[in-house]
């Protein structure tokens, strides 16, 4: 009976030597080994119990540090991402100072072309020349505008009312200002516009208008140029010029609305 025994104790040593020698390494089958019973001694058992909960232990921790590397690999990754794709824009604040201005000056000039309405400071500021020197209107004359088609001046002396006369027609070959009967002050009708003149006004206005845009097309070559030169990756590029295009097309659609608002009824 002794000898019996202790050929099962040889035999269950000879096969859990390996199972255990697995576990030490590293190399284990969890299923397997929680089946099995690690000795015939209740101390024994507990050992190797103990020494295979360590393991599990152990092997969680590893696969928590492992997942929680990753999570920051992944999390670095898009900050990185997210960094470079600030710094791989472009700045338009400065180049929207830049248009509006042009903008604004545009508006202007369209005004001050198409419309018909005649201010008292656009007569103050003609030119009069009397003795060799030359004065504004409003040095020599008081301006009252009474529509938009009839003009008074009022000269402080009446000797320059001739000279005051030469200046407007000199200012527009249109105009025929008169003197009444009295001769105290110089009359003024503005005629219409004729076809011709109209049309004139018109090719400027658009003349204009094609200076404009090319002034816009340097700022869009520049910016392009920019982004050529400092924006990495050439996804990011792409991006950019899309981006660029649109914006000019933006613009360049705010210019045409002024020229529309002044030559649509002409």
């Amino acid at each position: 009976m002794k000898r019996s025994i202790r050929r099962l104790s040889i035999y269950s040593r000879s096969y859990l030597s390996p199972i255990v020698s697995n576990i030490n390494k590293g190399c284990y089958d969890f299923l397997c080994v929680q089946g099995l019973n690690f000795g015939s001694k209740k101390e024994k058992s507990d050992k190797e119990t103990k020494k295979f909960r360590n393991l599990l232990k152990i092997s969680g921790i590893r696969n928590d540090e492992i997942e929680n590397n990753d999570n920051t690999n992944r999390k670095g990754k898009e900050n990185v991402k997210r960094i470079t794709n600030e710094n791989n824009n472009v700045d338009y604040k400065s180049y929207d100072i830049k248009i509006e201005e042009i903008i604004k000056n545009f508006d202007i000039k369209m005004k001050k072309l198409l419309e018909n309405t005649l201010t008292v400071d656009f007569f103050n500021n003609i030119v009069v020349t009397k003795d060799k020197k030359k004065y504004k209107l409003s040095d020599l004359s008081q301006v009252v505008i009474k529509s938009s088609k009839t003009i008074f001046f009022y000269p402080y002396i009446i000797s320059d009312i001739q000279k005051i006369i030469h200046s407007l027609k000199i200012k527009d070959n249109t105009w025929n200002p008169t003197t009444p009967n009295d001769g105290q002050y110089i009359l003024l009708h503005i005629p219409p516009l004729t076809n011709e003149i109209k049309l004139k006004k018109k090719k400027e206005a658009k003349d204009i208008l094609e200076k404009v845009k090319n002034d816009i097309r340097s700022i869009r070559h520049k910016i392009r140029d920019f982004i050529g030169k400092n924006i990495e990756g050439d996804e990011w590029k792409i991006e950019e010029k899309n981006k660029l295009d649109n914006y000019i097309k933006n613009k360049v659609k705010n210019i045409e609305s002024v020229y529309e608002k002044y030559t649509k009824n002409y």
